[in-house]
């Protein structure tokens, strides 16, 4: 009776934390008020302008919105650069980057903090989609090797390893940074043909493990230190053993950004300090993270230590996302063949961080890996 009251617990852990995103995001007006925003004449001081922001409060890595948000670190800069003008800053939670690509796409958000994933995809979306161009600004959170990253079995399993996963199933987001960690463990041991894959997102996964339905569920941070913490699951191998970094993005659409650089300069003046916070103030950063994800305090203290927030595009990260790119062509979900050196672009990046008075990485600096201590 306790453990099937434990599952009924946990399950309704999972739906209130999908209904908290899907009642945010609903609750939010996404931006079409501004005629900036949508790329008409532009707006004259006295009239408002709307920025809407996506995020993903069940995605760690995408929590620099988070402190941003709470802080109200854009307005604080947008302020700053354009003090005329009335500025509104509305934030979509989503419970996934579809559906912030789908609302980008559609001309709804003018910005959005992504998983590696998502963010090449929107990137397709802005050569494939009429009336939608989209560049990748920064980063947002990053995971060395693939850390923050889980597979996950069920408390009572008796799978030991990797290899006891062959003639079993395993579910993953498909298409995902988790998919593949999921597919490069398992070529690891040569069992990627004997391994039944199925597509369940990260709430369905959680609930399969927690349920027996699945014999591992392959997924990202917060969800594989949650169901720790609730014991309903243990992580089989961590994405470290693949040794591919796991990375989340800001991406932007491009004629929005390109019309208004002002604008997109504040919002990365606001993502270099929400970074530099997290590192100063683990504690606070870690309060933010609670009262805005509702995820428990001690899953929050975690992702402030785990994670390394930094904005700086290294090479190492292009590589990352090329690999990421052949990964998504070969499962067949990219429509055509993305150019990261006409998507991403640092140099709204660089005039942020010079305007927040630091020196950005020289070009040595950036050809090789991460800088302990050293973010933006």
């Amino acid at each position: 009776m306790k453990k099937r009251s434990r599952s009924r617990s946990f399950a309704a852990w999972i739906a209130l934390l999908l209904s908290i995103s899907l009642l945010q995001a609903c609750g939010t007006q996404p931006a079409g008020s501004s005629e900036r925003a949508s790329g008409d004449k532009p707006a004259s001081a006295q009239e408002a302008v709307t920025i809407t922001v996506g995020y993903q409060s069940p995605t760690a890595q995408t929590w620099g919105a988070l402190i941003i948000k709470n802080q109200k670190l854009f307005e604080k800069y947008l302020v700053q650069q354009d003090p005329n003008r009335q500025i509104k800053v509305e934030w979509f939670d989503a419970p996934a980057g579809s559906v912030l690509n789908n609302n980008m796409a559609g001309g709804k958000i003018q910005i959005s903090f992504l998983g590696d994933m998502p963010s090449l995809l929107n990137g397709v979306l802005g050569i494939t989609q009429a009336n939608y161009r989209s560049v990748f600004l920064a980063f947002d959170g990053k995971g060395a090797q693939g850390r923050n990253q889980a597979l996950l079995v069920p408390k009572d399993s008796g799978i030991k390893s990797i290899v006891d996963l062959k003639g079993k199933t395993v579910s993953t987001p498909i298409g995902s940074s988790a998919h593949r960690m999921l597919l490069e463990s398992l070529r690891k041991v040569d069992l990627v043909d004997q391994v039944t894959i199925v597509d369940q997102s990260v709430t369905v996964g959680m609930q399969s493990i927690e349920q027996n339905k699945v014999a591992a569920h392959s997924t990202w941070e917060p969800y594989p230190t949650l169901m720790q913490v609730k014991d309903v699951g243990k992580v089989l191998q961590f994405g470290e053993d693949t040794q591919i970094d796991y990375l989340a993005g800001v991406v932007a659409n491009r004629d929005w950004a390109e019309s208004e650089p002002d604008y997109v300069k504040a919002f990365l003046r606001a993502l270099s300090e929400a970074h530099e916070y997290a590192i100063s103030h683990p504690e606070e950063t870690a309060k933010i993270f609670q009262e805005e994800s509702k995820f428990p305090a001690e899953v929050c203290a975690k992702m402030v230590q785990n994670i390394r927030f930094d904005a700086a595009i290294y090479q190492k990260d292009v590589a990352t996302l090329n690999g990421s790119i052949d990964f998504l062509t070969s499962i067949g979900k990219l429509q055509k063949k993305l150019d990261l050196k006409s998507f991403v672009d640092d140099r709204y990046l660089r005039s942020a961080v010079q305007m927040n008075g630091r020196t950005y990485l020289t070009d040595a600096e950036l050809q090789g890996d991460w800088i302990k201590g050293k973010v933006y």
